[in-house]
């Protein structure tokens, strides 16, 4: 697993040395660091890129200035960005702490805090495979959903067409009724009127065709449960030595493989991948950092605790990682000591209140 436990940023501003068919320039470069080692060594490995950014952006080449921090892991080629809470080994003898010799440690287990702040599970050969609802009904319809989960298609495919006939009616009528008032010298409250009518009209309509909208995905998103627990069993029926867990998220499912241990790298997994429509953001993350994940606490904006103002919805000082010391910290020592009491703070409250919510619930 790449899941590094330092971090540290730096940026510095370097002059391109003039020749005879470029004039000089300036550039700002900022990368990221990491190490399992040290902060110090973070840092380190910081400059080094930055070093390495700048000795190919003087050979001609189009960089990226200042590397941003992505969420989910856009693959831009740098790790898990997440505070490591607690590590642990499974071997045969048991469960052993992070750091004690054990004879058999296959498994590792890493708990991390995500840039939202719920703790997630990072494990290293346990298959965990998430399917997200939109992306499941783009594979059970097609011809109703995108890739995304938008209907494509109303439930009758005359509507849009009757839709725009429609809209073209009342354009036709209004030009006839300016023509008619301008003609005879009438008041022109008469246009607003009917313009007030008809939007009245199409608003109505424009209502209806979201309501069905709504009662169209809910219905099919009520069906998914029963096609994945089909996909599964028709999985299990041709490979009897497999069996899996299934879990339902509020945005999907999650299924776990029970029957062996199996590393991301693995071509089943890419098998288990594409056959159950895993989420594709999911897989890439998997394969980036070679490891499963799965989410242990709630969402906190799904928290009742956010919308009673118990709680905030965003963690303060997502950007953790740099120690309150740090001169390379965008903000003052005083700034980040601040931000890092105010995120200790409203991690303690989350984690207090998140003790009464489910992640997922067994299916």
């Amino acid at each position: 697993m790449l899941i590094p436990k330092y971090w540290a940023q730096y940026k510095q501003r370097f002059d391109a040395l003039a020749t005879a068919d470029r004039s000089s320039k300036q550039a700002t470069i900022k990368r990221y660091g990491w190490s399992d080692i040290s902060q110090a060594e973070a840092l380190a490995h910081a400059k080094e890129r930055v070093n390495e950014a700048h000795q190919r952006w003087l050979d001609g080449e189009d960089i990226v200035r200042r590397e941003r921090r992505e969420e989910y892991n856009e693959s831009n080629g740098i790790p898990i960005r997440e505070q490591i809470i607690s590590e642990q080994n499974f071997s045969e003898n048991g469960l052993t702490k992070a750091g004690v010799e054990s004879q058999a440690s296959d498994t590792q287990l890493v708990v991390t805090r995500n840039s939202y702040g719920a703790q997630v599970a990072n494990v290293n050969n346990i298959a965990i495979i998430d399917v997200d609802n939109d992306q499941l009904l783009h594979y059970k319809y097609p011809d109703d959903y995108d890739s995304r989960g938008y209907i494509t298609l109303l439930t009758d495919n005359q509507t849009q067409p009757a839709a725009k006939i429609k809209v073209w009616v009342f354009v036709l009528i209004f030009i006839l009724i300016a023509s008619v008032i301008s003609w005879l010298g009438l008041s022109w409250l008469w246009l607003l009127v009917v313009m007030v009518g008809a939007t009245a009209y199409l608003w109505q309509q424009a209502s209806q065709r979201e309501k069905a909208r709504i009662q169209k995905y809910a219905d099919d998103s009520a069906s998914l449960s029963s096609f994945i627990t089909d996909l599964i069993q028709q999985r299990v029926a041709n490979h009897p030595n497999e069996s899996f867990r299934l879990y339902e998220t509020p945005a999907g499912f999650r299924m776990i493989a029970t029957h062996d241990t199996i590393p991301p790298s693995d071509a089943l997994v890419s098998d288990w991948f594409e056959y159950f429509h895993a989420d594709t953001n999911y897989v890439r993350l998997c394969q980036a950092q070679q490891c499963f994940r799965a989410r242990l606490t709630a969402k906190p904006w799904r928290m009742a605790e956010v919308t009673d103002k118990k709680l905030t919805k965003d963690i303060p000082a997502k950007n953790f990682w740099f120690d309150a010391e740090s001169t390379d910290a965008d903000s003052s020592i005083e700034q980040r000591q601040n931000e890092l009491k105010a995120r200790n703070q409203w991690i303690n409250n989350y984690d207090k209140y998140a003790k009464n919510y489910s992640s997922v619930p067994l299916y």
